[in-house]
């Protein structure tokens, strides 16, 4: 025979009615599947009956943030305080184990810049490579190929006012777009600069893998604490630099 449950702190999903009895559909985050309870009704082979239902208060369905459809990491990293309620975790002996992450943007005890996590070093050193073997253009290649473009554009233009031949005409476009995309690549390339990427004296991260500065973590305290808010019982003991 099973034992009691005497308390579940989790959040109710849909709530069918019907006759005599009601169902509440419970989820803690520690599995994938809804604990459904009945509040009243008949007997049946295995059933969960209710002895005390506390109303904290009502919510509103087009307000809150957890429907019942499947819900991706991407959407929940914008409310991390619910992620813990959805079927994302599992429990084990009552606690919640936390897969902390490696890295972070947070500045975690005053010592989380030590290890900065970036790809800035490895592309500078790509960029410079391919400068080496193929030199940047210069200036005047560059004038040149705007210069290819008017010519080409001009071309196309005198052929469409003298209402010449659709061929003629398409196979001057053609040699238009392809100045145009020569141009592309050269200014394209022209950006490219050695070394790390630089603005206003300080390392620009816009490039960078993240887009941003990152770090390995030194603590997973500030994810935690997210997920104590949510279901009390948690710990980790994921890596720390």
């Amino acid at each position: 025979m099973a034992e009691p449950v005497r308390s579940s702190r989790s959040g109710v999903g849909s709530r069918p009615v019907g006759g005599s009895f009601a169902f509440l559909e419970l989820n803690d985050g520690s599995c994938p599947a809804n604990l459904q309870v009945i509040v009243e009704g008949t007997k049946q082979r295995v059933e969960l009956r209710v002895e005390n239902v506390h109303h904290v208060g009502p919510v509103d369905p087009a307000k809150y943030p957890l429907p019942k459809t499947r819900l991706t990491l991407e959407f929940l990293s914008d409310i991390v305080h619910f992620r813990p309620r959805t079927n994302t975790i599992s429990a084990k002996h009552s606690f919640l184990y936390i897969h902390t992450p490696i890295v972070t943007t947070s500045d975690c005890e005053g010592a989380g810049e030590m290890f900065q996590v970036t790809t800035l070093i490895g592309d500078a050193e790509k960029v410079e490579k391919e400068l080496i073997k193929n030199p940047p253009p210069s200036e005047a290649d560059i004038e040149a190929a705007k210069a290819l473009v008017k010519e080409k554009g001009e071309a196309v233009a005198q052929l469409k006012s003298a209402k010449a031949g659709k061929a003629e005409i398409t196979a001057s476009e053609a040699e238009l777009n392809k100045a145009k995309e020569n141009l592309s690549r050269l200014e394209e390339r022209s950006k490219l600069k050695p070394g790390i990427p630089q603005k206003d004296g300080k390392i620009h991260c816009s490039q960078d893998i993240f887009a941003h500065q990152a770090f390995l973590t030194v603590s997973g305290q500030l994810q935690v604490e997210t997920y104590a808010c949510a279901v009390c019982s948690v710990y980790t003991f994921r890596p720390t630099f």
